[in-house]
């Protein structure tokens, strides 16, 4: 007949403590994503740092979007302005201007005139609503 310690279980004592065993998959796990967290700040610290140098010779100056995917993109490479059309699948050149030439948008005005003699947008809603308009 076999000898029945053969089939019994294994005491507790053959494998370490139950708890033992959970408490270092959690402890090695925190260590994983503590060091993937850092990972992922440091990545997101050093990003733009290689590209940001004192004297960026790109400049984007101004962007407009021209539809849902489209955009027009005026970049200055050293002294030249070129004017860019940015699309999902390619980027085609516009426009080359040259060197000196003003790129800059105007300046808006302090307070825009409009037509001479014309009443304001102000007062013509105090007038359509019959109030005195204060000065």
């Amino acid at each position: 007949m076999a000898d029945p310690t053969l089939f019994a279980a294994p005491s507790a004592a053959a494998h370490g403590a139950a708890g033992g065993g959970t408490m270092e998959i959690t402890v090695t796990l925190l260590i994983v994503v503590a060091f993937l967290a850092g990972l992922a700040w440091f990545a997101k610290r050093v990003r733009g740092g290689f590209t940001r140098g004192g004297g960026a010779r790109i400049q984007v100056l101004s962007a407009q979007a021209l539809g849902p995917k489209e955009r027009a993109v005026l970049v200055r490479v050293g002294e030249t302005d070129i004017l860019v059309g940015v699309s999902s699948t390619n980027v085609n050149t516009l426009h080359v201007f040259p060197a000196g030439a003003n790129t800059e948008a105007p300046q808006a005005p302090a307070s825009s005139p409009g037509i001479p003699g014309a009443p304001d947008f102000k007062s013509l809603l105090f007038k359509s609503l019959g109030l005195k308009e204060r000065q």
